[in-house]
């Protein structure tokens, strides 16, 4: 039985597993998604709060109802890959092999690696729409 690990159960994450669980027989391979969340968050949809075309509740859902029968979900924080073994270990010391390897953890801004961005006013009057803290409070 082959092996697909998939990392992270955001857009990209789940359009993978949606895409080729459907395509890939059940008896040939196992496909595992890894996720720190129990919550999936649409990104895309964070631009669309602070104008009112989404409410917050709307672009959150609990990751599961992302994931196709016969994938399993591990809810964990990754803590490396072991690329030259074909593993991946979680903090919790799980250790999961693979034969193929989706790596779709996405992004996380640094608003600190743009001069001016932060400073007392960020957070406060100054916000963004790359988080969904931050499209919150935008």
């Amino acid at each position: 039985m082959r092996r697909l690990l998939v990392l992270g159960a955001g857009t990209a994450g789940t359009m993978a597993i949606n895409t080729l669980r459907p395509r890939l027989p059940r008896d040939e391979w196992s496909i595992t998604v890894v996720d720190s969340s129990e919550t999936h968050y649409y990104q895309p949809g964070y631009l669309f709060i602070p104008f009112g075309i989404y409410r917050p509740d709307e672009v959150a859902r609990p990751s599961r109802r992302f994931v196709p029968a016969g994938v399993d979900l591990v809810l964990g924080e990754i803590d490396r890959i072991v690329a030259d073994e074909n593993r991946v270990l979680l903090a919790d010391g799980t250790d999961l092999p693979y034969d193929y390897l989706i790596i779709a953890t996405g992004t996380s801004p640094r608003p600190a690696e743009t001069p001016g961005m932060l400073g007392p006013e960020w957070g406060r009057s100054i916000h963004e729409f790359y988080t969904y803290s931050g499209a919150v409070a935008l």
